[in-house]
């Protein structure tokens, strides 16, 4: 059976991937340390607080987390006086918020996949199930088209979904990330992926995304954003942002050469934000925006996800 440990260790070594799963996964280990805070006859309530607190910390970055998290602990909050009712209730949320999502994604890629044209030639960069669902459905429905993956260094993502995408048949290249402007002439379109996205059309996806946008931008190539709406960090609706998350130094050197060089400073920011005016269209399950639109659609008072 998994643990919420289990969950939680998957969350901290990326081998769970991409923002929705990731989500989603907060989501059932937050509820499995719950219930097993419940079993405990511990103070369940003050447990999941600190918990969340925890795992939001652990996923700074990244949009569905904090938006889930948090649904659930005002969930466990209204119904603290029983237990039983706090757990069903929270129950109930992650089952449909499980099927919102996945219904989310395959509404989201069967537009996404309908941008795609035959003779495309497609970069895009790091790893989403956005991506290999869409092109997935623009395969099934007889599109031919080829792309570009960088590496996505230093955890190589991008390698990792470039082996997913060749398996699949797709017409894929993986080049370096240093390789991108070179190849962008070659390029029809460029589509990303998010893990986040703030009501002003601002995207936060992995480090690069921003260069790779403004070398887009130099070339004269559509950039399309992929993102599901349950993405969208709700408390930038009252202006505040997400934190970009480090990673460990090991990820760029190794132990052995971190040690031989002691006093050099070593940065391994693993998000970053890029700005709407470097994004030509936001592709969601909801349909195609420009990011100016985000913020007149969507009030404090109307829930996206």
């Amino acid at each position: 059976m998994t643990t919420w440990q289990d969950i939680y260790e998957g969350l901290e070594d990326m081998s769970i991937k991409g923002g929705s799963d990731i989500g989603v996964a907060a989501a059932r280990s937050f509820s499995l340390y719950v219930q097993d805070s419940i079993k405990k006859n511990e103070k369940y309530l003050t447990k999941a607080q600190i918990f969340g607190k925890k795992i939001k910390a652990l996923k700074p970055s990244m949009g569905t987390v904090h938006n889930v998290i948090n649904d659930l602990l005002k969930i466990l909050e209204d119904n603290q006086r029983s237990a039983d009712v706090a757990l069903k209730a929270m129950d109930d949320y992650l089952n449909q918020y499980q099927k919102r999502i996945e219904d989310s994604l395959f509404s989201m890629a069967d537009i996404a996949a309908h941008r795609i044209d035959d003779g495309d030639c497609i970069l895009t960069h790091s790893y989403t199930r956005s991506i290999v669902l869409a092109f997935e459905k623009a395969l099934e429905i007889g599109k031919k088209f080829s792309v570009y993956c960088p590496e996505s260094r230093p955890l190589r993502e991008g390698a990792y979904l470039a082996s997913l995408l060749s398996g699949m048949g797709l017409d894929t290249t993986l080049i370096t990330d240093a390789a991108v402007a070179k190849y962008m002439s070659k390029v029809s379109k460029v589509v990303f992926g998010a893990d986040a996205i703030y009501v002003d059309g601002t995207v936060v996806n992995k480090m690069g995304t921003l260069g790779f946008s403004i070398i887009a931008q130099k070339f004269n190539k559509p950039v399309y954003v992929l993102s599901i709406s349950a993405k969208l960090f709700l408390p930038s609706l009252d202006g505040k942002k997400l934190e970009m998350e480090k990673r460990p130094e090991s990820e760029i050197l190794t132990e052995e050469a971190l040690e031989k060089n002691s006093k050099l400073a070593i940065e391994n920011v693993f998000f970053e934000e890029v700005p709407p005016e470097n994004i030509t269209y936001l592709v969601t399950e909801k349909g195609i925006l420009k990011p100016s639109q985000l913020f007149s659609l969507y009030s404090h008072d109307e829930r996206i996800n």
